[in-house]
């Protein structure tokens, strides 16, 4: 194929980067990770650490990658610390995705625990608390 050809497809193929990643890289919420709250803030005393937990979305970055968003990380994160009977986790970390530096991917760090009795979903939501960004 010559190159001028190459030329005219290259917008093709770029466009076909422009979609956002949640299009192209859903996140399902597990049963599991239904039960999970994430907030930036200490669970309720009478709950019992599990250990730390980490999720990310995302691809690695070249010319077919995607970035991640928060929103499917946070679905991910819900869905680790549920796999590990989680209810709740407190959120210390994220990573937003950089891919001046070569990564795509969003990442979120925590502390998962288990929470005894009522529903602990109605905690603050990570993302309007102040997570740490780096």
């Amino acid at each position: 194929m010559s190159v001028a050809r190459w030329w005219r497809l290259a917008p093709l193929v770029l466009a076909g980067c422009l979609g956002t990643s949640a299009e192209y890289l859903p996140v399902t919420l597990t049963p599991d990770g239904e039960l999970v709250a994430l907030s930036a803030e200490d669970p309720p005393a009478a709950c019992e650490e599990i250990g730390p937990v980490q999720a990310s979305h995302g691809t690695q970055c070249n010319a077919f990658g995607r970035c991640g968003s928060r929103e499917a990380a946070e679905l991910a994160l819900r869905n680790t610390a549920g796999a590990h009977g989680a209810t709740y986790v407190r959120v210390d970390r994220e990573v937003p995705p950089c891919p001046e530096q070569d990564n795509c991917l969003f990442g979120l760090r925590g502390i998962a625990y288990r929470c005894p009795g009522p529903d602990v979903r109605g905690a603050a939501p990570a993302a309007a608390a102040g997570i740490e960004q780096p």
